[in-house]
């Protein structure tokens, strides 16, 4: 289902009909909510050791990386030591009960895969000949850091994040102009979550709009503004 008929359906449940133009429920408010919601349905299933669905998964296909200092200290300058990382911050990605929920980040032509590492682990690793040489990333302050003296310039990251529509705006290297405003109607993207978890995640949202905005007056004026 598109994001704009998620919005009308909690709406329309809201306003228990057509929609007010007094209405105090705009669409952004309603879409937070379903974010929310559907992060929780999805947290559910995971505590439950359901299987979540492929559907749910979002490819960020041309994720671009920049060489850094291994370091975060402005003040030291240049050590030698680079590492590489991506360029953008990633969205925010749900975890399972161990790990972020991410499905792969391998190379974009599919010939290197990277595993989760920890900076604990790495220092282990480091020493192993049989494993040092291993491809690993470590996430950390939304960004993923490639260990390693030759990394691929771009990668490509199949993962479940918090807010679909923060991983459909990511920057792709592949984008004709990452600068320019962005004139997509988001409304018209599909919103991905199971077909069985959209009744609930439509129930769920308008009986948390109706608590939250209960606490307020009602607007009984039909005067074109939210009193």
């Amino acid at each position: 289902m598109i994001i704009k008929e998620l919005i009308q359906r909690v709406k329309a449940l809201y306003n228990q009909g057509v929609q007010s133009d007094d209405s105090r429920l705009s669409s952004r408010h309603v879409y937070n909510k379903l974010v929310s919601v559907r992060s929780m349905l999805v947290t559910q299933q995971i505590k439950k050791k359901q299987k979540v669905s492929d559907w749910n998964f979002v490819v960020l296909p041309c994720v671009e990386l920049i060489k850094v200092p291994s370091h975060e200290c402005d003040c030291l300058g240049d050590l030698g030591c680079d590492v590489w990382r991506t360029k953008y911050p990633l969205p925010k990605i749900l975890t399972d009960l161990n790990t972020h929920l991410i499905a792969f980040v391998a190379s974009v032509d599919n010939s290197i895969v990277y595993n989760e590492a920890t900076r604990q682990e790495m220092l282990y690793v480091k020493g192993n000949k049989y494993t040092s040489r291993k491809p690993r990333y470590v996430l950390e302050n939304s960004h993923l850091y490639f260990p390693l003296k030759q990394s691929p310039s771009l990668i490509k990251i199949k993962l479940l994040p918090e807010d679909p529509l923060a991983a459909v705006k990511y920057p792709s290297l592949c984008e004709d102009c990452t600068d320019c405003q962005d004139c997509r109607d988001y409304n018209l993207l599909e919103f991905p979550i199971d077909g069985d978890l959209i009744e609930p995640l439509i129930t769920i949202a308008k009986e948390e709009l109706v608590s939250e905005f209960s606490k307020g007056k009602n607007d009984t004026t039909n005067d074109t503004a939210d009193n």
